[in-house]
């Protein structure tokens, strides 16, 4: 079975809306033992979306289709789909009251008739609940080129398209895959892709896996991917071997989700002091359900005054060694665990461009404080990129050492 996602959406393109549907669904897919093969963003024109279709429905005999399933004029996903593959719609009395309650919940007076676009069914289709919104999901299945292809419309919007995809959609895919995949992976932490990849292609030669990397700000994810569970087993193993001691577990992909599991495994709550960074940890972590039991919460101490009045950074050291500096990024760690009333703090100090370096002291440099359980350590580095790839990296590479820490040391 090959899956295509068609995403529509105008603002997609444009770069107004970031295509979080798009990751979600990859992602979720993945971990049922499915993958999506190809992925098209078209605005909210007909010829666009027409011309999606038939591109995907060249390789792939599932499509969902993404948007554009509201009451407005631009919303004509499901009229597209219909005629493409000629059938016919028809209103169905259960939408039509779930539109008509929708819409009294929110406005008074008669339901106007622009609303009940939303409850169409493709003749011989069915409904894919929506608890949250007034669209509902839809899928049906047409014959296109001599062969069956099953169709699924979702809304758009991330919280209805989300819980969507999890309850139904893909319980659905499961019912008539042919060819299930599997995959899993992990990420090498701070390993670049070529050195990964000399790593680990080695001692994969002999199985029937295909290898694909991912390089992020906090190193490097390989997947293996087979029609043979056991193949995938046995990779994994021998790649995880082969990467050394900065792979994380297998099947852990996400370095911050992994260090709130390790801290909660071992009862260790832990605070940021940011500088450089600017509260970006705070965000990636205050993004994460469930972290509040051991994020205490972050300094964003970007000026030397709150280094030292809030954070207890004495001016001597401010003056003596610079806020970019292994003294500094020590204290902010310590004194950021005093002051968060936490087990463990993280500090990011550094000149992140593209102004503001020296030659002692240039663009890329950056000072990494880890304070947990009592001891205190320090990491430099020299990091490259522009000013955002050098703070992402900065996150990253101070998360990482938390993680060490807590490992290494059986904190």
């Amino acid at each position: 079975m090959n899956i295509a996602a068609v995403c529509t959406g105008t603002e997609l393109l444009k770069g107004y809306t970031v295509n979080s549907n798009l990751a979600k669904l990859g992602a979720t897919l993945v971990a049922s033992g499915l993958l999506l093969d190809l992925e098209i963003c078209v605005g909210d024109r007909r010829h666009e979306i027409g011309n999606a279709l038939a591109l995907a429905l060249k390789t792939c005999d599932v499509i969902v289709l993404c948007g554009g399933l509201g009451p407005t004029l631009d919303d004509i996903t499901l009229d597209v789909a219909a005629e493409f593959f000629g059938c016919d719609l028809e209103e169905s009395p259960e939408l039509a009251k779930k539109v008509t309650d929708f819409w009294h919940r929110l406005h008074t007076g008669h339901c106007p008739k622009n609303q009940l676009r939303q409850a169409r069914v493709p003749v011989g289709g069915h409904i894919l609940p929506n608890p949250v919104g007034s669209a509902s999901g839809l899928a049906f299945s047409s014959v296109y080129a001599h062969k069956l292809r099953h169709i699924y419309l979702l809304p758009g919007p991330p919280t209805e398209f989300v819980p969507m995809m999890e309850n139904y959609l893909v319980p659905e895919l499961l019912t008539i895959e042919d060819q299930r995949r599997y995959t899993k992976g992990f990420l090498a932490a701070t390993v670049g892709e070529s050195t990964l990849a000399k790593q680990v292609e080695p001692v994969l030669k002999d199985l029937p896996v295909e290898i694909a990397y991912t390089a992020v700000p906090e190193g490097t994810k390989i997947f293996l991917e087979s029609s043979d569970p056991e193949a995938v087993e046995t990779g994994i193993s021998r790649a995880h071997q082969a990467a050394g001691e900065d792979a994380l577990p297998p099947g852990v992909t996400d370095l911050y989700a992994y260090t709130v599991s390790l801290l909660k495994e071992r009862n260790l709550s832990f605070g940021t002091a940011e500088s450089c960074t600017g509260g970006l940890i705070g965000k990636i972590f205050t993004d994460l359900p469930g972290v509040s039991s051991v994020y205490n919460g972050t300094i964003v101490s970007y000026a030397n005054s709150v280094k030292q009045n809030v954070l207890n950074v004495p001016q001597d050291i401010l003056e003596n060694f610079g806020a970019v500096s292994e003294e500094t990024a020590a204290l902010m760690a310590e004194n950021a665990a005093k002051v968060l009333g936490c087990d463990c703090a993280i500090s990011t100090t550094g000149i992140a461009g593209p102004d503001g370096g020296t030659p002692e002291k240039p663009v890329g440099l950056v000072y990494i404080g880890c304070f947990c359980c009592g001891k205190t350590t320090v990491l430099k580095l020299n990091l490259r990129g522009g000013r955002e790839a050098i703070r992402q990296r900065a996150a990253a590479r101070a998360v990482y050492q938390l993680v060490k820490r807590i490992t290494q040391n059986n904190a």
